[in-house]
């Protein structure tokens, strides 16, 4: 049951994605809610284990693809930041250490669960205070977590592939905030594009001043292994 619902949503997401969110605010009032905060959470990790069990097949494409390319930049290539720390910091601190590619990918599964689960977390108290406060919808903490789980699909499952950016920017981020912040916050349209606005303002300033849309964070202080 719990299997039949999660592919039934997640082809529901890929092709009829408006009526998915529908839906999802139709069955705000049941009880119990079957699509909660659990099962989004859940949802997410269960469709993170894809891109993590491909890692060994993904990231040497990855790779090639951006050392023969004429302009070599990492960000083009993946439409999801997680995917993108994960390649470029993640995976070569870890080899540097274990100097194994498969214990790394061993190490890279856990890793990518966790950094897209905290971060999806992380994201909805901040979509959460923007979506109720400043543009005053109706909704709850675990409505922003479900426009980020729900509206991330696209991403997890297509993002790690080559020249995949526009994923991330023209599918996935319209999902997560005008489409699921209008219909989960009763946000109006216009209004429910500012979050979205305010996305790709940043992503432009955080590209001028660092030359990348996912500046290093934490490994890029820890000094590399002995491989």
């Amino acid at each position: 049951m719990f299997w039949r619902k999660l592919a039934f949503d997640a082809l529901s997401i890929l092709r009829d994605p408006f009526g998915f969110f529908e839906r999802l605010h139709q069955e705000k009032a049941a009880e119990p809610q079957t699509r909660n905060w659990r099962y989004a959470i859940v949802f997410t990790a269960v469709l993170t284990l894809i891109p993590a069990l491909l890692l060994p097949l993904w990231k040497p494409l990855d790779d090639w693809v951006i050392n023969v390319s004429t302009v070599r930049i990492a960000d083009f290539h993946f439409g999801n930041q997680v995917y993108l720390a994960l390649s470029r910091d993640f995976y070569p601190l870890y080899l540097s250490y274990l100097g194994n590619h498969v214990l790394v990918w061993l190490l890279c599964i856990p890793t990518l669960l966790l950094d897209t689960i905290g971060t999806i977390l992380l994201g909805a108290i901040v979509l959460h205070l923007v979506a109720k406060y400043l543009l005053r919808g109706k909704g709850t903490w675990s409505d922003a977590l479900a426009c980020l789980a729900f509206g991330d699909l696209p991403s997890l499952l297509f993002a790690f592939l080559p020249f995949s950016a526009a994923i991330g920017l023209a599918w996935t981020t319209i999902l997560q905030f005008p489409v699921g912040i209008h219909y989960l916050y009763g946000v109006p349209w216009g209004r429910a594009f500012i979050p979205y606005v305010a996305f790709v303002f940043a992503m432009i300033v955080s590209w001028s001043l660092f030359g990348t849309v996912s500046p290093p964070g934490l490994p890029a202080l820890i000094p590399s292994g002995p491989y």
